[in-house]
């Protein structure tokens, strides 16, 4: 999987997006000194520009470090060239997303990551690659929205971040009702004109009615990927959008201005569904967060990193619900004696133990929450399996 995401010379052209075996991969390579560096970045405009000059700026830095650990001149320019090269690179820039991640090995060879979340500048030189700013990539709130109208249906996953359309085989509104001839119907019932007898759902508008409803029907059986538990959000005109909720057997959510029409725009919906995505994942964040606290109560959690991090590592932590912005944590692990070295400030050979912690902990099948609200300002909560 990283051989695939590495990037060479003219070959830069995009960056990848991230997902578990990615950064599973990036997790698990080891060296002398590891680059990592972050930025937030901007899909248009003059700012574009400006986000060449972070990184230039962030490889300046790097470079200062690494002249620091007494690596000479040439070496250093070997090791940046190819991350040098993005900056001249003006495709490359013209498809970034809100955030940018640039890995370089102790070849030089450079893993630029994608973020669909603003990333703060910063730039980390260790052992291990930094990956704890991605962290959200990965288990960041992604809910389904269903763009929903009689002339056109599109499914799409969505944060409050981004959105981004899902191929999916959704039935149009025609699809459904194409053996439906409303003109020969109503020709079989003369009373549809001028009679006020009863026409006990006869007349045309009940006929159609019952298209509506079975067009809804196929639309919602057709969604696969999500599963029923997790809310879908829907657009589009309020009684279609309100006759849906009635027929489908998930869970639905929709803003209190839920209209749009096809051809459907990514920046619309977005707009339209944020606030609902935002509430919906401060609530689960709030959630988790009551019941680790719940758990650190009655002594099956821990904040200390000297005891979690060899919990992570032995296979005990359940889960661990972390800020991926909080200042790291400097030390190591001595994998003999399981015992943690922690220091003020970081010095060669350190690691980030929050980082560690998260990738230990993932390794050993521990879910990961990321947050970065947490009520008392920690760090983490890790919860333990026993």
């Amino acid at each position: 999987m990283v051989d695939k995401l590495r990037r060479h010379g003219k070959d830069q052209m995009r960056a990848a997006r991230l997902d578990e075996p990615a950064f599973d991969d990036l997790a698990s390579i080891s060296g002398e000194d590891l680059i990592s560096v972050f930025l937030p970045t901007h899909k248009k405009g003059r700012d574009v520009n400006q986000d060449r000059i972070r990184l230039k700026n962030q490889l300046s830095a790097i470079d200062d470090t690494l002249a620091d650990l007494g690596r000479k001149p040439r070496q250093r320019e070997e090791r940046l060239a190819r991350a040098r090269g993005l900056l001249a690179d003006l495709e490359f820039w013209e498809h970034q997303e809100a955030g940018l991640a640039v890995f370089i090995d102790d070849q030089g060879d450079v893993i630029p990551i994608a973020s669909s979340r603003p990333l703060a500048s910063d730039a980390w030189v260790m052992p291990v690659f930094m990956l704890r700013p991605l962290l959200a990539e990965l288990n960041g709130l992604d809910l389904p929205v269903l763009a929903l109208t009689k002339d056109d249906v599109s499914l799409f996953a969505s944060s409050q971040h981004g959105v981004e359309e899902i191929s999916a085989e959704l039935p149009s509104y025609e699809e459904v009702n194409w053996f439906v001839d409303r003109e020969k119907e109503r020709q079989q019932h003369p009373d549809m004109v001028g009679t006020d007898r009863s026409r006990h759902g006869h007349e045309p508008s009940a006929g159609r009615g019952e298209d509506l409803a079975r067009f809804l029907r196929e639309v919602d059986s057709a969604i696969e990927g999500f599963d029923k538990e997790t809310p879908l959000i829907v657009l589009g005109d309020d009684d279609v959008v309100a006759r849906f909720a009635n027929v489908s057997e998930r869970v639905t959510l929709s803003p209190a201005n839920s209209g749009v029409r096809a051809p459907f725009s990514t920046d619309e919906i977005l707009e339209r569904i944020r606030p609902l995505v935002s509430e919906f994942e401060t609530d689960r964040t709030a959630r988790a967060e009551t019941a680790a606290r719940d758990q650190l109560g009655v002594g099956m959690a821990g904040v200390d990193i000297e005891d979690s991090v060899p919990a992570a590592v032995g296979g005990r932590i359940g889960s661990v619900l972390i800020d991926p912005t909080a200042l790291p944590i400097w030390g190591r692990l001595d994998e003999e004696s399981m015992e943690v070295e922690v220091h003020p400030d970081q010095e060669p050979g350190d690691v980030d133990l929050l980082d560690r912690l998260v990738v230990w902990a993932r390794d050993n099948g521990a879910e990961i929450i990321s947050t970065e609200s947490m009520s008392d300002g920690r760090p983490f909560i890790a919860t333990f399996r026993y």
